[in-house]
């Protein structure tokens, strides 16, 4: 998809796949991925395509560093605006990076992202990257994703309903497609399923009959 498309939908505020609240999915399942009540390693947090979720904040309640990347400025200053600090920022070969303490975000592409941007990375959350992304961009994201996470840990949120009756964004992302991106690098473990149709109005008043959420651990 043209970046176009994502900076006219933050520029004119239509930006209805934010959350006002802190996802009940992360909330439930990060516990999965610590031990003794800690991620190991670096205890970083990466979290691709962020807009401006109110999870940053809760992973910096729970001490651990967070960085992420996203492609509108606007929604990058509305973070830092939520969590009323005043970043600095300083240029990247992709961008601009905010920065404040323990949060780190890159304001500009995912794929001009390294390994070496990011560092040691102990755990990813991917809420509304993948699904974000049309099927022709979604195999170069998640080769992407792991390389430059280095195999990092990883909770996946995705949707998978009928696209011929709607389309996305966000996208369909059905299970046999996630073990295709993801499967030849992580074991796959389907940690919750749910038909959410009657939470999502707007896909039901389309036609939909099911709109299955779906989270994974891949570790």
């Amino acid at each position: 998809m043209e970046h176009t498309f994502w900076h006219n939908k933050w520029a004119i505020n239509q930006v209805g796949f934010h959350l006002d609240y802190v996802h009940p999915l992360l909330k439930r399942n990060l516990a999965l991925f610590e031990v003794n009540g800690r991620l190991r390693n670096s205890g970083k947090i990466f979290i691709p395509l962020c807009g401006k979720t109110l999870d940053i904040e809760f992973l910096l309640s729970q001490g651990y560093q967070v960085v992420a990347v996203e492609l509108s400025e606007i929604a990058v200053k509305e973070i830092f605006s939520q969590l009323n600090v005043q970043p600095t920022i300083r240029a990247w070969q992709g961008g601009k990076v905010y920065q404040f303490e323990k949060l780190t975000i890159f304001v500009g592409d995912y794929f001009s992202l390294t390994q070496k941007d990011l560092g040691e990375v102990s755990f990813v959350y991917d809420r509304a990257a993948l699904i974000a992304l049309p099927e022709k961009m979604r195999l170069e994201y998640a080769q992407h994703m792991v390389k430059i996470t280095q195999h990092s840990p990883q909770l996946l949120i995705t949707l998978d309903y009928d696209q011929t009756i709607a389309g996305g964004p966000p996208f369909a992302v059905p299970a046999a497609e996630v073990e295709a991106l993801y499967g030849g690098a992580y074991p796959i473990q389907l940690i919750e399923e749910a038909d959410i149709i009657s939470e999502e109005p707007r896909f039901k008043a389309k036609g939909l009959t099911s709109f299955y959420q779906r989270a994974y651990k891949l570790k």
